[in-house]
């Protein structure tokens, strides 16, 4: 074998560029964070202090979760990142959607699944969760209540044990294990880290179809709102969820042959 057809060999099966979000990036998405998160925990103690009602401080927190869930945006409008190339803007958006994605998982979905089998029972109604408030308002402890049934105030599946929206998010557990493994196939340069969003990036489509579509199909039975809480619970909550996968999935394919490229 002659030299620099050797050269050629090692360079194929070599690890991929480095690719690393920038630190003005992350900085951007851990103060978005910061404040979202926090705004969603000031709602929660004006619940507790008796200022807001359950249902109102658990749609205000809804809301700004679903808004802060499109914060990857940001990524292609910071000035600072005007003129890097695209692959690394790629990489920075894809970075912030499986950060953001993977907290909701943590935060509300996987402890949502652990436990909303044995907190909830009897539950049929928006007025039967309302009537908790006093238990909630006991001990800042009892507030656990409140995190796990705040999806409640505009769908009663969270608490009714619907079959369906219980088996949908028993995926949070592995996509907190494929993102943890992404930024281990990162840290290590692999030529297949980008397969991660490329391979997953239909699962959501189709839970997200099967979350919001069996409502549909079923007459809005669960819904505990009018049209405005409907909308909030199987759209302006889910969309990202299935738009943001198929935005991610061509970001992974692009990333992925640049890698394979190089």
């Amino acid at each position: 074998m002659s030299t620099s057809a050797a050269a050629n060999k090692l360079q194929m099966t070599g690890p991929a560029s480095e690719r690393l979000a920038s630190r003005s990036t992350m900085k951007v998405f851990w103060t978005c964070t910061a404040l979202v998160w926090g705004g969603v925990g000031v709602c929660a103690a004006l619940f507790f202090v008796g200022v807001l009602g359950f249902t109102t401080s658990a749609k205000i927190g809804l809301y700004a979760i679903s808004i802060w869930l499109n914060v990857w945006v940001l990524v292609f409008l910071l000035p600072q990142n005007k003129g890097r190339p695209k692959l690394d803007l790629y990489h920075d958006a894809l970075v912030v959607w499986m950060l953001s994605y993977m907290l909701t998982n943590a935060l509300w979905e996987i402890p949502w699944v652990l436990f909303s089998p044995f907190v909830f029972e009897n539950l049929h109604t928006l007025d039967d969760v309302v009537a908790q408030t006093d238990f909630m308002r006991e001990s800042v402890v009892h507030m656990y209540w409140w995190v796990l049934a705040s999806f409640s105030s505009v769908d009663l599946r969270t608490v009714n044990h619907n079959s369906t929206f219980y088996t949908l998010e028993l995926y949070a557990f592995v996509n907190v294990l494929t993102v943890i493994y992404f930024f281990y196939l990162n840290r290590k340069r692999s030529r297949y880290r980008y397969l991660i969003p490329v391979l997953g990036c239909g699962e959501p489509v189709a839970s997200t179809f099967i979350f919001s579509f069996s409502e549909v199909f079923g007459g809005f039975e669960n819904m505990s709102g009018g049209v405005a809480d409907t909308l909030l619970a199987l759209v302006w909550t889910q969309y990202q969820y299935f738009l943001f996968p198929l935005i991610f999935g061509y970001f992974g394919v692009k990333l992925l042959m640049a890698d394979w490229r190089h």
